[in-house]
């Protein structure tokens, strides 16, 4: 029914020539990709990995040909890749400057905030949309889970939170843990909802579990952890982004706390707060859920990180880099089943599409009914200050 609204208000409104660029200009000799993200402010370093991945799987794709639409090679093209700022307001707007230079997929937001923020002009316009690293579960179904069909062009390249607290929760289980202890980020949604799907997950799994959250101003963490301490907890899950992570682990390791922790793909980043002279023999403790491991030996990730490194001088991609590697892949393989740049064609590849050779799955995958991709996560702790996978 949406698709035929569309279809009806396309031919009622406009010309036969813009409703076709509405929905994708299929006589371009290019594919057109558009992107938000934050390329300044508190949250740049994540969409700085996002534009270099992005950046990275374009030149990629180009070099070996371009995409193949019905025999015809196509390149792709990054039209912009617009600084929201990881504002939701901001990546409306820029969303709505995307289509005006008419783009044929959005490889965006990077935050879950921004991300939401742009849906409801997707919606309207029905561009296929995959976010890299948009984790809320919202995004694809609506807050309270029923909005599927009004959001069935938004996909994702990442699990979503409540994934990532269930896997923890559960592994937790498997590994003997029956008192755990969460502390989590109230001014963050990532924080909040990978906390809520690890409490409810392992109450069921038989574990016992106390939660205490503190806000964005705070930046001494003792007193957090003496309860913590003296409660002879097992483990302490800890859903937050490396910047606060590594804090909140040196304070709660020196006051004393011995048990393991626990974490979600926001940890990616750790090893690079360790400053000289900082003991982290507590890091072996400690273990965290990712899309990735980028010390994986397997041809894809040895690929993209040997690739990712000699294009940006050593640097070692972090998830978010290598999530939106694979968001531009699995657009073109998208884009490749559908034989067109036609918004709902795209759409409907996405849909029933099974993606293959990607960085942040072991093998070939498809999307769920709602959107999400159906891959394994990764468990990585850390040996000599180097993240490992865990066994």
């Amino acid at each position: 029914m949406k698709k035929f609204l569309r279809l009806m208000s396309l031919v009622l409104v406009v010309s036969m020539f813009l409703g076709l660029a509405a929905c994708g200009d299929g006589g371009s000799d290019t594919i057109k990709l558009g992107s938000t993200g934050p390329l300044s402010g508190s949250a740049s370093i994540y969409g700085q990995a996002v534009k270099k991945g992005v950046e990275l799987a374009i030149e990629e794709i180009n070099k070996a040909g371009g995409v193949d639409v019905n025999g015809v090679k196509k390149q792709l093209e990054l039209v912009d890749f617009i600084n929201d700022e990881a504002d939701a307001d901001k990546a409306g707007a820029g969303l709505a400057t995307l289509m005006e230079a008419g783009v044929d997929v959005v490889v965006g937001a990077v935050t879950s905030g921004a991300t939401e923020g742009l849906i409801a002009e997707a919606i309207k316009t029905g561009v296929p949309v995959i976010t890299p690293t948009g984790t809320a579960d919202k995004l694809t179904v609506g807050a309270n889970g029923d909005e599927r069909e009004a959001r069935e062009n938004i996909f994702r390249a990442c699990f979503y939170d409540s994934y990532q607290g269930e896997y923890m929760a559960k592994y937790a289980a498997e590994k003997g843990i029956k008192k755990a202890y969460v502390l989590y980020n109230t001014d963050e949604d990532y924080s909040v909802g990978l906390k809520d799907a690890f409490v409810k997950t392992a109450a069921a799994n038989g574990v016992t579990v106390e939660t205490q959250g503190y806000d964005k101003t705070v930046k001494d963490f003792a007193s957090y952890w003496a309860p913590i301490v003296a409660g002879g907890y097992d483990c302490v899950y800890l859903p937050d982004y490396y910047e606060n992570v590594y804090n909140i682990l040196k304070t709660g390791y020196a006051a004393g706390y011995n048990g393991v922790c626990y974490g979600g793909d926001g940890w990616d980043g750790v090893v690079q707060q360790i400053k000289e002279g900082d003991n982290v023999e507590f890091l072996e403790k400690c273990f965290y859920t990712n899309h990735y491991f980028g010390g994986s030996e397997t041809t894809a990730v040895k690929k993209f990180v040997d690739a990712y490194k000699a294009k940006y001088n050593g640097e070692v991609p972090v998830s978010f880099a290598a999530l939106a590697y694979d968001a531009v892949y699995i657009a073109k393989q998208a884009i490749e089943k559908a034989g067109s740049v036609d918004f709902d064609a795209v759409v409907e590849a996405f849909a029933t599409g099974t993606f293959t050779g990607l960085v942040t799955s072991a093998s070939e995958f498809s999307f769920d009914a709602n959107g999400n991709p159906q891959k394994d996560a990764v468990v990585i702790t850390f040996k000599d200050a180097k993240e490992v996978e865990a066994k």
